[in-house]
């Protein structure tokens, strides 16, 4: 009897203990806020959109506003921020409402939902050389190699976009499929900055020409088909 009293007691000493030890996840390290979410909060960019056929470009220019507009719970009761898209073509113009889309985030992830697609934008805490899939709720990919792979570099150094410096900032490069072909460019980035969230993103695929030298046309340069989008952050606050 006296030894089970004994057993009893020690392991409530380590459940306590253990719960003690346990240890709130500081937002500051993991860097939460380099994608703050507050309903009201905005952000306006310039976008450049250029897409390519038959070597031929095709170049528009226009301003995007994403407006934090509302938040909710879930069918999972988890904390969730309905994001509005709008864009205009200058600042003269007023704003139009383009697309929705919807955030959560916790102290692991960002997950950004677009036409019933997960997308996990960031990953916590946000490290140098960290990597993830940013895919990795979605099945549209014919094997592995395909999963949209990410990476942090630069984690809080600062960056400089549209003349404004930015004192922490993390960068994400979008590595390329495994299986791209040869006569494929690729490049791809998105800029964070603590405290403000999207800075910069860069959007570059083409497919060059590919053929046999004798029946080619000559021009190595030759774009196929091809996509060049780049946002550049101008302003930001709360509406």
């Amino acid at each position: 009897m006296i030894k089970k009293m004994l057993c009893w007691f020690l392991l409530a000493f380590v459940v306590v203990s253990c719960d003690e030890s346990y240890v709130t996840p500081d937002p500051e390290a993991r860097g939460l806020n380099y994608y703050p979410l507050q309903v009201g909060n905005y952000r306006v960019y310039d976008v450049t959109d250029i897409e390519y056929q038959n070597n031929v470009p095709t170049e528009k220019h226009f301003q995007m506003r994403e407006w934090v507009a509302d938040s909710f719970l879930d069918q999972t009761n988890a904390l969730t921020y309905k994001i509005i898209r709008s864009v205009r073509p200058d600042a003269q113009s007023e704003w139009l409402d383009d697309s929705v889309m919807t955030v959560t985030k916790d102290d692991k992830m960002v997950i950004l939902t677009k036409d019933n697609t997960k997308y996990i934008k960031l990953v916590f805490p946000v490290t140098e050389g960290r990597t993830w899939e940013a895919d990795a709720y979605n099945d549209h990919y014919d094997y592995q190699g395909d999963r949209e792979k990410h990476v942090y570099s630069n984690v809080g150094k600062p960056s400089v976009v549209n003349d404004v410096e930015f004192d922490k900032t993390a960068s994400i490069t979008i590595l390329p499929p495994v299986a791209k072909p040869a006569t494929d460019f690729y490049d791809r980035k998105e800029i964070y900055a603590y405290g403000v969230g999207k800075i910069y993103r860069l959007f570059h695929r083409l497919s060059f020409e590919s053929c046999d030298p004798v029946d080619c046309s000559g021009d190595d340069n030759y774009i196929l088909d091809g996509h060049k989008r780049t946002e550049i952050l101008i302003d930001y606050g709360k509406l």
